[in-house]
């Protein structure tokens, strides 16, 4: 009798262990692969590109008040290059939180949205070296456009990240 109760111990308490690692193993294969980086390495990329693309900006307003069109043209150029970089450069950044991952979603949008811009930029100094002038202020005024909605969502971005 008393080796058929130890069968049984051994034999529920193996089920049991097996049971608890299934579950474990359910719940490693639910929750989301270990980030890469926490919001503190997100909240750094995004500083970094931020400040990239504020440099670039800067360029770009100081090219159009000295009024250089090609010169413009070659940094708006470089300006989109730079938020297309960025947008690859987050999107390979995992957030932690979902307050990282609203952020992150926030900050993508701004970057395309600075692409946007950096394409305008550049068909606007186009068409002020060709003499369009209409059309080179209607670009501008697009560009313009996105890039207060850019910035408002990068402002956003930057306040989640805290």
């Amino acid at each position: 009798m008393t080796g058929l109760v130890r069968y049984r111990r051994m034999y529920t308490s193996s089920r049991f262990a097996l049971l608890a690692l299934s579950f474990l193993a359910a719940v490693a294969l639910a929750l989301p692969a270990a980030a890469n980086a926490s919001d503190a390495g997100l909240r750094a990329t995004l500083a970094q590109w931020s400040q990239r693309i504020a440099v670039d900006a800067q360029g770009i307003g100081l090219s159009a008040a000295r009024r250089h069109p090609r010169r413009m043209i070659r940094r708006a150029r470089h300006f989109r290059l730079d938020a297309l970089r960025a947008r690859k450069g987050l999107a390979a950044v995992q957030a932690s939180s979902a307050r990282g991952r609203r952020a992150k979603r926030l900050a993508l949008a701004a970057f395309y949205d600075y692409a946007i811009v950096g394409r305008q930029w550049a068909l606007s100094g186009q068409a002020r070296v060709r003499g369009l002038r209409v059309a080179a202020v209607g670009h501008a005024r697009i560009a313009a456009r996105y890039a207060r909605r850019g910035s408002a969502l990068l402002v956003a971005a930057k306040r989640l990240l805290g």
